[in-house]
């Protein structure tokens, strides 16, 4: 076992701990900016949510990769991410022949993609259909029974008011969610595949590397970030304060000037195209734990009768007639707002659905799920957010006086 660096997550509470903090310092202390911590704050949602915290996707096909590991082909990101990254390649190669840098180096001698961008699509319905399972489960195990959508719903939400907020059923939340990884933005690479907890070999195999320094002044230069907790992915730094980054160079070559017009042409907000899903899901989700029929007693003047009760079926047809979007849309806020966790009450929540199915009346479904999506995706003072950071340690330091 490592004396000052965590080799597995199977070690001690205490020992993990207290090694996860040394090496998080070592970190800190390598003088560069572009070491960035993902996990810190907001700097957790980059790349997955636009400038107002609005969760987004990247909409565009991606470009592939020049130089990836010869067992992984068709690996590709953002077109101006891959030109960044294939001049960085290069100015890598020329070191090396020159001698500017060690040749011997596994990772960062001849750098080379191993893991690019993944389809978070993918990924959201792997994800959701693990969650209709854990939902069918619980209603099974507790005898839940439903007679038709309406009580369906009825007994869906306290459950989803205890699970969503750490396991997102919209695909709205699974984007800004931890199991939506940074991978999923077109803007990380990772040039290595090791384990990440190994913290050990961070240190082993990147940060006491003779060409370390190099790598981050490389990176530096082409307009990447390093992941801190994950030193062999590269994040491409699209931002252009307090300076203006050099990845920004690239992107201007495809008309892309600043964030705003990055966010604006390359991605979409995941409310546009996800409502009509999401009532597709939970008509699915409905039908997946409806029963065919079920045995129901009743008190009939003293007598109890049992009979045979089926469960209304309905057609995507029929379910769209009788669940207007405006029943679906009152539906989706309420989960939206068991997702985000807002530290709000319950009167503030309801007034912010009713003022937004206002909206969804006098214009239409998109302007009132805009709305609603800009209001609760504001960041502050929510579980992990620098201002509740911030709070948390107020409390903290005046509980000590």
């Amino acid at each position: 076992m490592a004396k000052f660096y965590v080799e597995s997550n199977d070690e001690g509470t205490r020992e993990l701990f207290e090694k996860r903090n040394y090496y998080g310092s070592r970190l800190s202390k390598t003088g560069y900016k572009n070491v960035v911590d993902f996990n810190f704050g907001e700097k957790f949602f980059y790349g997955r949510v636009d400038q107002l915290f609005i969760p987004i996707t990247f909409n565009r096909p991606v470009k592939r990769f020049k130089k990836t590991i010869a067992n992984e082909r068709g690996m590709g990101a953002v077109n101006f991410v891959v030109d960044a990254f294939n001049d960085m390649a290069q100015q890598f190669e020329r070191c090396a022949l020159y001698g500017s840098i060690d040749t011997t180096d596994p990772f960062l001698t001849n750098i080379k993609i191993h893991k690019a961008y993944q389809n978070p699509g993918n990924m959201y319905r792997e994800h959701r259909e693990q969650y209709f399972g854990a939902i069918n489960t619980i209603f099974v195990r507790n005898g839940v029974r439903v007679r038709n959508f309406d009580d369906f719903i009825d007994k869906l939400m306290p459950v989803l008011q205890r699970t969503v907020g750490r396991n997102p059923l919209t695909k709205t939340a699974y984007i800004k969610s931890k199991n939506c990884p940074i991978m999923c933005s077109g803007l990380a690479l990772e040039i290595a595949d090791i384990d990440p907890s190994d913290d050990q070999d961070k240190i082993d195999q990147f940060v006491n590397s003779k060409n370390w320094n190099f790598y981050l002044n490389a990176c530096a230069s082409y307009g990447f970030m390093v992941d801190k907790n994950i030193p062999w992915r590269i994040v491409a730094d699209i931002g252009n304060l307090p300076t203006r980054s050099p990845m920004l160079d690239y992107a201007e070559k495809y008309g892309l000037v600043n964030p705003t017009s990055i966010f604006k042409n390359y991605y979409t907000p995941v409310h546009e195209s996800h409502y009509y899903q999401f009532k597709t899901n939970l008509l699915n989700l409905y039908n997946r734990v409806k029963l065919k029929n079920f045995l129901e007693t009743d008190d009939c003047e003293g007598t109890t009768v049992t009979r045979i009760f089926r469960p209304t079926t309905y057609t995507r047809a029929s379910f769209s007639s009788e669940y207007s979007d405006s029943a679906i849309l009152k539906i989706y806020f309420n989960i939206r707002a068991f997702e985000e966790e807002i530290e709000i009450t319950d009167s503030q929540i309801n007034l912010l659905i009713d003022d937004c199915m206002e909206i969804y009346r006098n214009q239409d479904i998109y302007a009132s799920l805009d709305t609603f999506e800009r209001i609760i995706n504001l960041p502050f003072d929510k579980r992990g957010s620098l201002s509740y950071i911030k709070k948390q340690t107020d409390a903290l330091q005046d509980s000590k006086i």
